[in-house]
């Protein structure tokens, strides 16, 4: 991101929250970048669908937080597009439980980080630990596909 860009994206970051009708009438350039802000893909979605991820998560940004930079929380790379990743699955999408990654962090963060580390804690006595760190989202979603399989075929 360049200096003009990270200024624009400044200026419309002031403007927030946004009502539907603003939306409606600011520029698709604008609205990605609002977009990008808030961690929402926007790669070949609509207008109306851009603006209905921004009115739906635009009360979530803090604008004291470093979402509003492009960097990656976890490589520390600038990075044209982020991810909201949750901390904890099952958690809200609060700041606290939401990392902004690049979408190779993203991944590394569901499928192994997270995995090792309830493997470290619960070694060293912790409890209570979040279901969705025991096991890979790759391998949460298989057993989940299977067992939606399962149920489909016993109707």
């Amino acid at each position: 991101m360049n200096r003009r860009e990270a200024s624009e994206k400044k200026e419309l970051l002031k403007g927030m929250p946004y009502t539907e009708e603003v939306l409606k009438s600011m520029k698709i350039a604008d609205l990605k970048i609002l977009a990008s802000a808030l961690g929402i893909e926007t790669w070949q979605k609509t207008k109306a669908q851009a603006i209905r991820g921004i009115l739906r998560e635009q009360h979530e940004l803090d604008l004291i937080d470093e979402r509003v930079e492009s960097f990656c929380e976890m490589c520390g790379n600038y990075v044209a597009l982020r991810q909201k990743a949750h901390i904890i699955s099952e958690g809200d999408n609060s700041r606290e439980n939401i990392l902004m990654l690049c979408p190779g962090c993203h991944l590394m963060f569901d499928t192994r980080v997270k995995p090792r580390l309830s493997q470290a804690l619960l070694k060293k006595g912790a409890k209570q630990l979040p279901v969705s760190w025991k096991k890979s989202s790759y391998d949460l979603a298989y057993e989940a596909a299977v067992a939606s399989e399962k149920r489909g075929k016993r109707k």
